[in-house]
């Protein structure tokens, strides 16, 4: 469950930022920190309930995920894993298209995944028993609602949203797609992008990948009240962390 922008910022540069809606109940995720998958560095939070992530980059690559297809299904549990281990698989393959044909996603719960590259956005949708594939026009911005918390009223309201921001703010920049994120909306919190439905379900955490030529690099903000207080140390892969 979120919401997924894609922004081209120039020639061989882009941004994807991930707003994640999760309910309250849900384990806090760990920040984001590398790991080895696939032979290579990969940066990305984790989740603590399923050890997957929802967003993920290497030198090459990032990964998102929202859940659901093309429309909201019942859950028909038990699954093989969860859908955030599917964003860690691709990185386990040479390209996008080697990881769309020799990958298995027989006994995944359905949902969206978007592959980034220089180039290149690929869009990915399972819907437990078939896997639709669109290329999109990396040199346009795009925006997804996950549709299992959105109904296609609101996905097309969002989708306004943004098509008005897109025509209104110039440049375009990573600092202004994540305040889109932050903000937009008309003020209803039940379906803005910053979203709060009765401390059920809410937006827990904004993060960006911004590719520019060089190494990616992610930014991440904790939205939760939990958020900790000192900022991590580490990286290869350049990653900023930010509490609420």
């Amino acid at each position: 469950m979120c919401t997924a922008t894609y922004l081209p910022l120039g020639t061989n540069q882009f941004v994807l930022t991930h707003s994640r809606d999760e309910k309250a109940i849900r384990p806090a995720a760990y920040p984001p920190r590398v790991f080895s998958v696939g032979g290579q560095s990969v940066t990305f939070p984790q989740d603590p309930q399923g050890s997957g992530t929802w967003i993920a980059t290497s030198a090459t690559l990032t990964a998102c995920l929202l859940n659901g297809a093309f429309v909201a299904h019942k859950p028909q549990p038990p699954y093989k894993h969860s859908r955030g281990l599917v964003v860690l698989d691709a990185f386990d393959y040479v390209s996008i298209d080697a990881f769309i044909h020799h990958h298995s996603f027989v006994g995944i719960e359905p949902f969206t995944m978007l592959l980034a590259e220089t180039g290149r956005l690929t869009e990915l949708r399972w819907t437990g028993n078939r896997l639709a594939v669109t290329e999109k026009d990396p040199r346009k911005p795009h925006i997804w609602s996950s549709v299992t918390l959105y109904s296609n009223e609101m996905i097309q309201q969002r989708e306004g949203w943004f098509s008005q921001w897109c025509r209104q703010t110039s440049p375009w920049s990573m600092e202004a797609i994540r305040q889109f994120h932050r903000v937009g909306g008309d003020g209803n919190p039940h379906h803005s992008l910053r979203m709060n439905r009765q401390n059920q379900y809410y937006t827990v955490s904004l993060t960006s990948v911004l590719h520019n030529g060089l190494l990616p690099q992610l930014y991440y903000e904790d939205l939760q009240p939990h958020a900790p207080s000192t900022l991590p140390t580490y990286q290869p892969t350049t990653y900023h962390y930010a509490t609420a």
